[in-house]
């Protein structure tokens, strides 16, 4: 499944990632969040089985020398995918999450249901694993991705799609600005019995998810705006004194 939102008008690609990064922040999205604690890596061993990343996402990893957001995965070369960085690969950042879920047929799982995620930053994104009771596992990628469209100097799409509407900050070409869009790309194993259940979980909430992420980003875009506003008008007020 994919459910992809176009990004507020002026956020820029370092303000998305940095909010997917923000782990508290992402699962707090949940509609379904009872609570959540961070599992010691300490403890990671404990877990059955034990936290890794997945072979096909080791070279999309975001390292600690990665200044500069990665390349567009819809336009990278296979050689570049193939291509596995030097030194150990990063432990994923684990949780426990528990979550209300009062949709669940009496007999399959208990209202509190409590799964494990595994955090991986990408370079454009986040992979997250979450395992539920009844072998349950969600891998889901979530990217910023540079889209077709562009918007004009008033801030007008020229190219839609998904929730909300956006942009980068950086422009191409006069009054244009490049859009961004947030892509969910979600693959789900579990028994044929539980997985219209899951599928039915997934598409009922994913639009309150994307939904607070967007309002994040626009509440971000604002205030930067305001603070450039006023160091703009702090600027032309000095150069009037002087």
């Amino acid at each position: 499944m994919t459910h992809t939102s176009r990004l507020p008008a002026g956020t820029t690609r370092a303000q998305a990632l940095a909010m997917l990064s923000d782990h508290a922040f992402f699962l707090s999205c949940d509609p379904h969040l009872d609570k959540f604690e961070p599992i010691p890596p300490s403890a990671l061993a404990q877990l059955s089985p034990p936290p890794s990343v997945p072979d096909e996402v080791k070279a999309q990893l975001r390292r600690s020398g990665d200044d500069e957001p990665g390349p567009d995965r819809s336009v990278q070369t296979r050689d570049e995918d193939e291509h596995q960085p030097d030194g150990p690969t990063p432990t994923p950042t684990c949780y426990r999450v528990t979550d209300i879920v009062h949709a669940v047929p009496a007999g399959l799982w208990d209202t509190s249901v409590v799964s494990t995620y595994e955090f991986s930053d990408l370079r454009d994104g986040v992979f997250v694993r979450v395992r539920s009771p009844l072998s349950v596992v969600m891998d889901t990628f979530w990217r910023v991705r540079q889209v077709g469209g562009c918007r004009d100097g008033n801030g007008e799409g020229t190219d839609g799609g998904g929730v909300g509407g956006g942009g980068e900050g950086e422009g191409e070409g006069a009054g244009q600005e490049l859009a961004l869009e947030l892509v969910e790309d979600v693959t789900i194993q579990c028994s044929r019995l539980l997985m219209g259940l899951v599928k039915g979980q997934c598409e009922n909430g994913w639009g309150k998810i994307h939904g607070k992420m967007l309002a994040r980003l626009e509440e971000e875009v604002k205030q930067a705006k305001q603070a450039k506003q006023a160091k703009q008008a702090k600027q032309a007020k000095q150069g009037m004194q002087g």
